[in-house]
């Protein structure tokens, strides 16, 4: 690739580059279809219920996990969202409950997204679906659609559930894409994110030779097969910094020593949030880890996000 292409590719965004994104996004029809629940299992003696469901959007069949709790109240929902693998399509989550679990009740909402399954394990039982379908490497534009068409079905048959109380929590992969759900959805009222990106743009530039960026955005590009707008397109898209003025409430966690996620992504948001005005609805936390070990041991971080999700 040519300096020049370079430049063209990777150059910081136009203001009418980012207006036509975040218009388009509200053009998209995020209507789920073929709603089906493939699995239901009462747990801890039935209070609460776990249903593994499935449906399209798009065309798309998916995969999720519901979590409700016996109640007969409105409760908020939080969603949880996996990180990322180029050679892992599964996402993998092991929840312990105990009678402690009933109080504050939420439903937790897991979606699969695309290319990927889902492994619950609830109290040493598993619980998996099949693979969605789609590209795995769609990883960030494309799950933000699932998961704000999860959230939509969630909408649309769990009578329970009060929508405008949701909250999106997601690690590395998932960090970014709670950040894009909370920019993109007013529902969406509170974001927790964790070890996670928020400028694809700048990191793809950086590391356009690692697979994983070739997987995500550039291997189309440079078969012909995207040209240059659109493979810019997904990278901005991808990419909270630009639409941080959109954030709702948000708590950013990050590792010092990150190597993967450098520090720098974490700072870059905060001082954007704060240029906007908007720097009573951010918390940056950071923490002398990797990010592999941030939420290892880590009491701090657990207690944080628990008590900002818990005011909601």
């Amino acid at each position: 690739m040519s300096d020049d292409e370079k430049n063209a590719l990777f150059s910081a965004p136009s203001a009418i580059e980012l207006d036509k994104i975040y218009n388009g996004w509200k053009n998209r029809d995020l209507t789920p279809t073929d709603y089906n629940t493939i699995q239901e299992n009462e747990i801890l003696n039935g209070s609460f219920k776990l249903k593994m469901i499935s449906f399209k959007v798009n065309g798309i069949k998916e995969y999720g996990a519901l979590l409700i709790p016996k109640t007969d109240s409105l409760i908020p929902v939080r969603m949880y969202i996996g990180g990322f693998g180029l050679n892992v399509t599964t996402n993998s989550v092991n929840l312990i409950l105990d009678n402690s679990s009933k109080s504050n009740p939420f439903i937790l909402a897991i979606p699969a997204l695309r290319g990927q399954s889902l492994e619950v394990k609830i109290n040493g039982t598993l619980y998996t679906t099949p693979n969605s379908a789609g590209d795995h490497c769609d990883a960030f534009d494309g799950a933000t659609d699932d998961v704000l068409a999860y959230l939509n079905l969630i909408q649309q048959t769990e009578t329970l559930a009060d929508v405008n109380r949701t909250s999106v929590r997601g690690g590395s992969r998932g960090c970014t894409v709670a950040l894009l759900a909370g920019i993109r959805d007013k529902r969406i009222k509170r974001v927790v994110g964790v070890a996670g990106p928020t400028n694809m743009l700048e990191l793809t530039s950086a590391n356009e030779n690692d697979p994983t960026y070739q997987c995500q955005f550039l291997s189309s590009y440079k078969n012909n097969q995207t040209g240059l707008e659109a493979t810019r397109n997904r990278m901005i898209a991808s990419s909270p910094l630009y639409f941080a003025d959109h954030l709702p409430l948000t708590q950013l966690h990050m590792g010092l020593q990150d190597k993967i996620v450098p520090i720098s992504q974490g700072y870059d948001l905060q001082q954007k949030i704060i240029d906007t005005g908007r720097s009573s609805l951010f918390q940056l936390f950071t923490y002398d880890k990797t990010h592999t070990d941030i939420a290892t041991n880590n009491l701090d971080l657990s207690e944080r996000i628990e008590t900002f999700l818990e005011a909601l």
